[in-house]
């Protein structure tokens, strides 16, 4: 029987520190400065928009940006604060609009209150996590600010 505990507790601890290595490093605190920032529908690589980061406390940030297409026609915009809960999970509150031709009747989309930034697995950034966009449940967005 200590036989058995004892095998299984090893296996658990293997287990443990297998999920454990899954996941990157994220930061203990957000640097301050510019940090990429993006919608998806606008694009990533060299199209990345920027998101100023400021530290107002121990556990608090303003955040402030945001990422227009080529036409400036579509953008994505954050104005708010960002409270770390964990180094990868963020509270936001404030406001992110979005506006893209073939979403939401090219109608501004705003989400003004409390939303949730968390960066999942190996994911290099916090991603919205309340990703429905304002039409009606026909497109997600993808906000995300990188580390």
């Amino acid at each position: 029987m200590k036989r058995v505990l004892i095998m299984s507790s090893l296996f658990f601890s293997s287990f443990a520190v297998m999920a454990q290595e899954k996941e990157a490093p994220a930061p203990a605190t957000i640097r301050e400065g510019a940090h990429k920032f993006s919608l998806q529908w606008i694009g990533w690589g060299e199209q990345f928009g920027s998101a100023q980061i400021k530290k107002l406390n121990d556990s608090t940030y303003s955040v402030k940006g945001e990422q227009r297409s080529e036409d400036k026609e579509d953008f994505v915009s954050i104005d708010g604060n960002l409270v770390m809960i964990t180094p990868r999970r963020l509270r936001f509150e404030g406001t992110i609009l979005t506006k893209v031709k073939h979403n939401n009747n090219n109608e501004v989309c705003n989400k003004t209150g409390t939303y949730t930034f968390f960066a999942s697995g190996v994911r290099k950034y916090w991603r919205l996590q309340e990703m429905d966009n304002c039409d009606k449940g026909n497109a997600v967005d993808y906000v995300d600010i990188f580390f």
